[in-house]
C-alpha cells in the first residue's frame, strides 16, 4: 500500500506532459477555463466537463461550485464517481498534500477502492471551489490519466468572477434617481458602439437584493448583472438598481410592499426615458420571480414599457403558488407520498387561517408539523436540539411573524393576473424545467390565458430544462440544493432571452 500511495502523489512535480488540444472547457459559473489535453475529447455535461479517450478506461472530469474546499470536494466525488461513498471515506483519504501552481495551490487527496484509485484535486478560490476528480487503476494512471491530469492543471486559467458571462466591452455608469423622495442607487451598462439603444430594467425577486441580484444566502450568485454583461454583449442596455432600504439606496426594506417596488421600478423607466442613449421606443423589463409579477404591475399601467419578459414569474395568487410549491419540494426532498399529501393539505389550511388573521391555528399547524419534523431525525440530532416542544413553537412564532409583515400581507391578497389581462406588449415568458418554486405546469396555463383575455397576439412561451427557480444547471431543483450548484444562469436561458430580444428590438 505504501508504495501505491508514495506513487499517486502524481501532480507533485508537474512537466504538462500529454500538451494541450484546441478544445476549452469555460465554466462561466466557477470562473475558469481549462483546455482538453491533447488526444482527450471535450464532453460538456450539467455544468460540470468531462474529458475523455479512446482505449483510457476513465474519465476526467472537472467541476466548480460554492463552498469550502472539503465540501465541494465531497459533492463532487459524490456526484461524479458514486452517489454511495460514505462520508468517512471522503472524509479520510489515504494521502492528502498541496501542490502550488500559478493558478493557486490546490489540494490533492487519493483515495483506494478496490483495484481503483479515486484521485481529487481541488482548490478554493473567493468561496468557490474547483475539483478535478478521476477514478483509475494504477495501470492506467500510469499510462495515460496522470498525463492529463497534468495538462489540466497546468492549463487551468482562472477568470474574474465579475467579468463572468461577458462577452464583450460595454460601459457601466454608477448613476442615482429618485422613487418619491426615496433615493434609488444603480447601475446603467451601456453596449460598446453609437446609440440609442434598446434597454431594459432587471427586476430582482424576493428579499432584499442590490443591483447585481445577489441574496446573503448565496453571495456568489449574481444573475442581475450577468444578465446586464450578457445584453450588453448583443447591444441591449440595461438598469439595475439596489433595492429601497438596501445596499446604497434610501429607503426601509422592511415596511415595503411588492407595490412600492413596482413604484420603485416606474421611477426607474422614467429615469431611462430620459437618457440620450436610450432609444424611448424600445424599453422593457425583465423580471425574476417576485420580479415578474412587478415587471406586470408596471407594464399594465406604464403605454412607455414596450416588452415584457417574465423569468420564472408566477401567473397565479400566492395562497395557490405555495400550495404546489410545497408539494414539488417535498417530492425533490425524497419524502414519501403520504407525507407529501399530508404537507400539502397543512398548507392548504395554513394559508386559509392565516387570509383570515386565525393566527393561533396557524400556529398549531406550523408547531404540530415542526414536532413531527424533529421526531424523523436521528436520536443525537434530537438530542442536540433541546426541548422540542420549544423548539418548535419558536419555530411557529417566527413563521407567523413573516406572514404578519405589510410585504407577505399584501403578496398574500394580491392576484397578478389582472395585470397580465392588461398588457399588449411583447412577452417573453422562461421558465425552469425543475423549477419547484414557480412550477411552469401550473402557472403558464394561466399566464397563457391572461395574456388572450388581453388580446395578445405575440408571446412566447419557453421551458428550460434541467434549470431551476434560479435558472442553475440543477439536479433535482431543490432550494436545498442551490449552495452547492454553479452560481450561474443556464446558457439555454441567456440564449433564448438574447435571441428573442435581438430578433425584435436590435438593429
Amino acid at each position: 500500500m505504501k508504495r501505491i500511495v508514495a506513487w499517486v502523489a502524481l501532480c507533485g512535480a508537474l512537466t504538462g506532459a500529454g500538451g494541450l488540444a484546441a478544445d476549452v472547457y469555460e465554466d462561466h459559473r466557477g470562473g475558469f477555463r481549462v483546455p482538453a489535453p491533447s488526444g482527450w475529447q471535450l464532453v460538456q455535461g450539467q455544468g460540470y466537463a468531462r474529458f475523455t479517450r479512446d482505449g483510457v478506461d476513465a474519465d476526467v472530469f472537472v467541476v466548480a461550485a460554492p463552498g469550502s474546499d472539503d465540501q465541494v470536494n465531497a459533492a463532487a466525488i459524490k456526484l461524479l464517481i458514486d452517489p454511495e461513498l460514505g462520508d468517512e471515506f471522503i472524509a479520510t483519504p489515504l494521502q492528502a498534500s498541496s501542490i502550488p501552481l500559478a493558478s493557486g495551490t490546490w489540494t490533492q487527496r487519493i483515495y483506494q477502492r478496490g483495484d481503483k484509485l479515486i484521485a481529487a484535486i481541488s482548490m478554493e478560490r473567493d468561496g468557490i471551489t474547483s475539483v478535478i476528480v478521476t477514478e483509475a487503476t494504477q495501470a492506467e494512471f500510469i499510462r495515460a490519466v496522470n498525463a492529463a491530469v497534468n495538462a489540466i492543471l497546468v492549463g487551468f486559467e482562472l477568470r474574474e468572477a465579475d467579468d463572468a458571462q461577458a462577452d464583450a466591452l460595454h460601459i457601466r455608469h454608477d448613476v442615482t434617481f429618485h422613487s418619491g423622495s426615496i433615493f434609488l442607487a444603480g447601475t446603467l451598462t451601456l453596449p460598446d458602439g453609437a446609440g440609442p439603444h434598446p434597454a431594459v430594467i432587471l427586476i430582482s425577486g424576493s428579499g432584499a437584493q442590490d443591483r447585481d441580484g445577489r441574496n446573503p444566502a448565496l453571495p456568489n450568485y449574481r444573475p442581475m448583472r450577468w444578465i446586464a454583461d450578457h445584453l450588453a454583449a448583443h447591444g441591449v442596455a440595461t438598469l439595475r438598481f439596489d433595492e429601497r432600504g438596501f445596499a446604497q439606496s434610501g429607503g426601509d426594506h422592511l415596511t415595503a410592499t411588492t407595490a412600492d417596488f413596482a413604484d420603485d421600478n416606474e421611477a426607474a423607466l422614467r429615469y431611462l426615458l430620459e437618457r440620450p442613449e436610450i432609444d424611448p421606443a424600445r424599453i422593457g423589463l425583465l423580471g425574476h420571480s417576485e420580479g415578474g409579477v412587478i415587471a406586470a404591475m408596471v407594464a399594465a399601467r406604464n403605454a412607455d414599457v414596450d416588452f415584457v419578459i417574465t423569468m420564472a414569474g408566477s401567473a397565479l395568487p400566492y395562497s395557490q403558488i405555495v400550495v404546489r410549491q410545497v408539494e414539488l419540494i417535498a417530492k425533490a426532498s425524497g419524502l414519501p407520498a403520504d407525507e407529501v399529501a399530508l404537507m400539502r393539505e397543512r398548507q392548504i389550511q395554513a394559508m386559509s387561517y392565516a387570509q383570515a388573521r386565525e393566527w393561533e391555528k396557524v400556529r398549531e399547524i406550523v408547531r404540530q408539523s415542526t414536532l413531527e419534523q424533529i421526531a424523523r431525525l436521528p436520536k443525537e440530532q434530537t438530542d442536540a436540539l433541546g426541548d422540542p416542544y420549544e423548539l418548535a413553537t419558536r419555530q411557529a412564532d417566527a413563521e407567523i411573524a413573516g406572514m404578519q409583515t405589510p410585504w407577505m400581507q399584501f403578496f398574500m391578497s394580491y392576484d397578478p393576473r389582472p395585470d397580465w389581462e392588461r398588457i399588449t406588449v411583447p412577452v417573453l415568458a422562461v421558465f425552469g424545467g425543475l423549477d419547484t418554486q414557480v412550477d411552469a405546469a401550473q402557472n403558464r396555463p394561466a399566464l397563457d390565458a391572461a395574456l388572450r383575455r388581453a388580446g395578445n397576439r405575440d408571446v412566447t412561451f419557453a421551458t428550460v430544462d434541467g434549470a431551476n427557480h434560479l435558472f442553475q444547471e440543477a439536479q433535482t431543483g431543490s432550494p436545498q440544493e442551490y449552495a452547492v450548484l454553479g452560481p450561474g444562469l443556464h446558457d439555454e436561458f441567456l440564449s433564448i432571452v438574447t435571441g428573442w430580444i435581438s430578433e425584435r428590438f436590435v438593429r
